[in-house]
């Protein structure tokens, strides 16, 4: 796949050819190297004789993928299925009842509103120099019409 071919066919559809991703080739490497088996292609050898193409070509398919702005535009997954996960978050929403105020309940983490901060460091200070409040003269002269 690495020598001859840049595009790849990994479900067999028509027309479903997509881009080999370098970083999961590279990764596929560094697995093979740890946990290499038998035959031509689990051979220390080979694996020698591959990596520098597989780490020139990640670092090309990194080249284009920046300059080109093609983020997560490589890698074909499917979409997300969020149905059991959406089902259990609502069950423990509805078995805490975490969306309604209750006196006495505590969290466990507490998020300080830093714009709020930013505003209160800003009005302690105050600094203000000789030539922020320097008034000046404007005439009507001065605008362009």
């Amino acid at each position: 796949i690495i020598q001859m071919n840049l595009l790849c066919n990994p479900s067999r559809h028509t027309l479903a050819f997509n881009t080999v991703d370098w970083v999961v080739e590279r990764n596929n490497l560094y697995t093979k190297v740890i946990y290499r088996g038998g035959g031509l292609n689990g051979t220390i050898e080979h694996i020698i004789k591959e990596s520098p193409l597989i780490e020139v070509y990640c670092k090309c398919h990194v080249i284009i993928k920046n300059r080109f702005h093609l983020q997560h535009q490589t890698i074909c997954h499917a979409q997300p299925d969020m149905m059991n996960t959406i089902c259990k978050l609502s069950m423990r929403i509805k078995e805490n009842y975490v969306h309604i105020k209750k006196n006495g309940r505590k969290a466990l983490w507490s998020i300080p509103d830093q714009i709020n901060e930013g505003m209160v460091l800003m009005q302690e200070q105050k600094i203000v120099s000789e030539e922020e409040t320097t008034i000046f003269d404007i005439d009507r002269d001065d605008f362009i019409d």
